[in-house]
């Protein structure tokens, strides 16, 4: 599904009115039922509802919402910010059809009291503010928003919670947290990244009438990364198919201090299904993690001091023809020596590459890369390749990948919540939908590179890999999560957790092709706008 800006989303709708001809006032009328109607889902014995309206679109969705549950048998009171007379546009005509046919409101203005009977519905819809908002809240509209959170009551906010930057998901000043969102027409950025995502609660999309073919342009870069996308990227194995055609991996990476990185990523890289994978490491922790993992074939490099040094590269060069990926960074540290061995290597091979830690401070201010690749930095190794502090990337994790993958020709997997995948080209992007928090736990990072190495190997483009594997991992995260708790679970065990994962969308025959089998969304579709 697309993910959209607040600009981009007013395009659309301008191009639904302005070349489809539908009227600006039937895609309210849309919106506003299509909020009514999920309200009376949600909520089916809730009967009085206050719906705080803003002076703009967002307040004429209020209106209509307000208007269908009250041919619904629901008992409605409107909050108007302001005066109804300042209402213009579609949200002036909603708001009088409201009036008309005896609904209630209110006006509400600086210095005035609240009305203290809200206290005594049983919901409250928030169609204050939807994706224009730009500047902080404060005076009365951040106390409405504060008074609307003090209420105890669940909340329903119209297409974004107000006080939320729609393309960033900052919190503006205030915001509302929401218990449902109904976004309109497709989601928004800012309900995926947090804080943002924290105050949307659960998520609706409403179909509001704007045609498909406008909502599925190819001009929108953003979409969401879920499992029926995922599901057509994974390769498949032909009944034929031995360790060699299912693609060999080179993990270089490993040092003293950190002995179990490289070998994460190779289990990875073996559990994504490649058929081969080598660790190339210092010689002196060849065989301490790989003890239990069998299926890993090491290279000890003589590596003094424990630390990878760029003559060390002679039992590695030229690679063997059967390498189809290179994983580079797992657990190699910073140095000197370092850094250069990761430059000679870059400048040797034309094997696709996935550069994950100690590797992206190798290339960090050095332009693009030769052939491209996958970059997995997390926030402080992002503020290191593009030389801004962690904040400002966290402000805007979307522009943030997109900047880096531009600058360093490369697909870059921006880690975080949530993980967004950018395209070379610094136009498309993916925000990821699958795992969360459990993944806050060291080495879980090396694992997503591997699984990114391991894809690679097989055959996919270094975006479909990422995309794959990043979706995957979360969800290995989640499954974890499911069975053993949301805190405590190992990188490890979520690399052992891939297979199945992969068992969810691939279906097993031993007598011919997997088959891909249908899977559902994060997000649920709102097209029905009957009465529940």
């Amino acid at each position: 599904m697309k993910v959209v800006t607040a600009a981009q989303m007013a395009a659309l709708d301008q191009q639904a009115i302005r070349q489809i001809g539908i009227p600006g006032a039937i895609l309210m009328e849309n919106a506003g039922r299509a909020l009514a109607h999920a309200c009376a889902r949600r909520w089916p014995r809730a009967r009085k509802v206050l719906v705080v309206c803003g002076p703009g679109n967002n307040g004429g969705d209020g209106f209509v919402a307000a208007r269908t549950l009250l041919d619904m048998g629901w008992d409605p009171l409107c909050l108007l910010l302001g005066s109804i007379s300042r209402l213009a546009g579609d949200a002036a005509l909603h708001a009088s059809i409201y009036q008309k046919v005896g609904g209630h409101f209110l006006e509400t203005r600086e210095g005035e009291p609240l009305p203290a009977a809200a206290r005594e519905m049983d919901l409250v819809v928030d169609a204050l503010f939807g994706t224009g908002l730009r500047r902080p809240l404060e005076g009365l509209p951040a106390d409405l928003v504060a008074w609307m959170n003090g209420l105890g009551l669940p909340i329903a906010a119209a297409d974004m919670p107000s006080g939320i930057c729609s393309d960033t998901g900052r919190e503006l000043g205030r915001a509302v947290r929401a218990t449902l969102t109904v976004t309109m027409g497709l989601p928004k950025r800012g309900l995926f990244l947090y804080p943002g995502a924290a105050c949307a609660g659960e998520l609706l999309v409403a179909d509001i009438g704007i045609p498909a073919r406008i909502l599925r342009s190819d001009v929108l870069p953003g979409e969401l990364l879920e499992r029926d996308q995922v599901q057509s990227l994974l390769p498949q194995r032909p009944p034929t198919a031995h360790k060699g055609t299912c693609g060999s991996v080179l993990v270089l990476g490993g040092s003293r201090r950190y002995p179990g990185a490289p070998f994460l990523a190779a289990e990875a890289a073996l559990r994504v299904g490649a058929g081969l994978v080598v660790v190339a490491c210092p010689a002196e922790i060849r065989f301490g993690p790989a003890a239990g993992l069998r299926e890993i074939l090491s290279i000890g490099l003589p590596s003094p001091h424990g630390v990878v040094q760029p003559e060390d590269l002679s039992a590695l060069l030229p690679l063997d023809p059967k390498v189809r990926a290179l994983c580079l960074g797992p657990g190699l540290s910073r140095n000197d020596s370092v850094c250069e061995a990761i430059h000679d290597l870059l400048a040797k091979t034309d094997v696709p590459v996935v550069l994950d830690a100690d590797a992206l401070f190798a290339i960090a201010g050095g332009g693009p890369l030769g052939r491209g690749g996958v970059l997995t930095p997390h926030p402080g190794e992002m503020a290191t390749l593009l030389g801004v502090p962690v904040a400002e990337l966290e402000a805007d994790r979307v522009g943030s990948a997109v900047r880096c993958a531009r600058e360093y020709r490369a697909v870059v997997v921006f880690k975080g919540a949530p993980t967004i995948v950018a395209d070379p080209d610094g136009e498309r992007y993916w925000i990821n939908t699958s795992g969360g928090s459990v993944l806050a736990q060291g080495g879980t990072g090396d694992v997503l590179a591997g699984a990114v190495a391991g894809l690679l190997g097989q055959g996919l483009t270094p975006a479909a890999a990422a995309r794959a594997a990043v979706f995957l991992h979360g969800r290995a995260g989640d499954l974890c999560a499911s069975e053993q708790g949301p805190r405590g679970v190992l990188a490890g065990e979520v690399a052992r957790a891939l297979p199945r994962v992969l068992a969810s969308f691939l279906e097993y025959r031993p007598c011919g092709d997997c088959s891909h089998q249908q899977g559902g969304k994060p997000l649920t579709l709102l097209e029905d706008h009957h009465d529940p």
